[in-house]
């Protein structure tokens, strides 16, 4: 059992968290190589399961690591910076940004023209509530990408709430108005940022960016939502866990 010098007034968890980053930082957990387990962790450091996922949370927020349910916690960065992990395992984690929070830059109904509605593969002429940001990492601050969330204008009032309630805006809809998502559609792509939002993404104009589209179906085959995240290179990692389907018959 390892001995945690908690004298400085650290929480435990604290402590932990502040052993394994350096040492993933000297290299003793190399990129890509597997943490020991929770079981393994709260053996080590004769703690609670708690305190080892409060440890592991922390290092997953500052992106040194990616969690995923049943595989262990892999290390994606040995060095400190302002990457955004997200690990995805579940629909409901495919479709949310977690620890993040929005920043509204402009809202407004708007109808599309014919290059703004095949960039998010839309009905030319169509009519829809728009709500464009930032989302910023809790942890670094950063931020993370520059959203446009598109709605049916008869969920603005709806809409509007994410700036109070800070969840996902598909979630605050589902809830208000029994719009169960029937399908969700993602695109991801290379791209690049121009200079309209470079400053906002404090980079460089034309810096490469992962850019993200999400449209949301009813169960009555409306799209009733589409979103299109902007990511620039370095700030953010996509972690995905699929499992064969094994035919057994």
């Amino acid at each position: 059992m390892s001995d945690l010098n908690t004298n400085d007034g650290r929480p435990l968890y604290q402590v932990i968290a502040d052993e394994l980053r350096t040492r993933i930082v000297r290299g003793e957990y190399a990129l890509g190589a597997m943490l020991p387990t929770e079981k393994d962790l709260l053996t080590h450091y004769g703690v609670s399961r708690h305190t080892v996922r409060a440890a592991l949370q922390q290092l997953r927020e500052q992106g040194f690591v990616s969690m995923r349910r049943g595989s262990g916690t892999r290390v994606v960065s040995t060095s400190p910076g302002a990457t955004y992990v997200q690990s995805v395992s579940t629909l409901s984690e495919l479709l949310q940004y977690p620890d993040t929070t929005f920043e509204l830059a402009d809202m407004g109904t708007v109808t599309l023209a014919h290059a703004q509605a095949a960039r998010l593969s839309l009905t030319a002429g169509s009519t829809w509530f728009r709500i464009s940001g930032l989302r910023r990492s809790d942890v670094s601050r950063a931020p993370i990408c520059w959203q446009e969330i598109y709605v049916l204008p008869e969920f603005e009032n709806t809409a509007r709430r994410v700036l109070t309630e800070h969840g996902p805006v598909h979630k605050i809809i589902e809830s208000a108005h029994s719009e169960v998502i029937a399908n969700a559609q993602l695109e991801m792509f290379a791209s690049r940022i121009d200079a309209s939002l470079a400053a906002r993404l404090e980079v460089e104009p034309d810096t490469a960016a992962m850019t993200i589209n999400r449209r949301y179906t009813s169960q009555d085959g409306r799209v009733f939502e589409t979103t299109i995240s902007i990511h620039p290179e370095d700030r953010f990692v996509y972690s995905l866990e699929l499992s064969r389907d094994w035919n057994t018959s």
